[in-house]
């Protein structure tokens, strides 16, 4: 089966760093005629390089990577004015992980568990304007955002800027921070600058404790 002459297919990429998903994700991408596979990366930076350098139509992304975990990456290319939809693929179907990646401006949040025709099926409605949240995850995701209209709107952060927080109100360094999640120390400190800038606050212990009075930190 072959696209129709004049079809203008949708360009992806892939960004995650379990070889053996992106592989299966790439192999269904490239068998099915509405797409073109512009390439896959296994690195949140190098995603976003990707992404700037190709613009495609739809990036899909895994939540959880090495270096800038998928709602950075979101958060960088909405920053940059970049027209690439992103998808997030994750094993994380938390409702409030699932609502930071949609309000961040993800265009779709989808379980990895979901099979290969299905994730073409969402990347095709992605790029036609769609926003996808498979009906697993519905329910969660209007109950948080009924809980947030409740007790106020909270600030945004991202899944690596709560995990960078959550170390430091352990009274962890930067270095140790670094050590832990397997990141730069400058990669921590501009994590911890965004948690300011997000929550208002001039240093860490200010950052701490506004993310335990709204409920981000426990």
């Amino acid at each position: 089966m072959t696209p129709n002459e004049g079809d203008v297919r949708v360009r992806v990429v892939i960004v995650d760093d379990h070889p053996l998903y992106r592989e299966g994700i790439a192999r269904a991408l490239v068998e099915d005629p509405r797409f073109e596979l512009i390439g896959d990366v296994g690195l949140g930076v190098e995603g976003l390089d990707l992404i700037r350098a190709s613009l495609p139509d739809v990036a899909v992304v895994d939540l959880q990577l090495p270096d800038l975990d998928g709602i950075s990456l979101v958060e960088g290319v909405i920053r940059e004015g970049l027209s690439t939809k992103v998808v997030i693929v994750s094993a994380f179907e938390d409702s409030a992980t699932v609502y930071r990646a949609l309000a961040s401006g993800a265009r779709a949040y989808l379980p990895k568990a979901l099979s290969g025709t299905e994730i073409c099926k969402a990347v095709a409605a992605v790029a036609a304007g769609e926003t996808v949240i498979p009906a697993v995850l519905q329910t969660g995701v209007v109950e948080e955002i009924r809980s947030r209209g409740e007790r106020g709107a909270a600030p945004v952060l991202t899944a690596r800027e709560l995990d960078v927080l959550r170390l430091a109100s352990e009274g962890k360094t930067a270095n140790q921070i670094a050590h832990e999640l397997f990141v730069s120390v400058a990669t921590v400190k501009s994590h911890l600058q965004h948690c300011y800038e997000k929550l208002n606050a001039p240093d860490r212990a200010s950052a701490v404790a506004a993310a335990i009075r709204r409920g981000l930190l426990k």
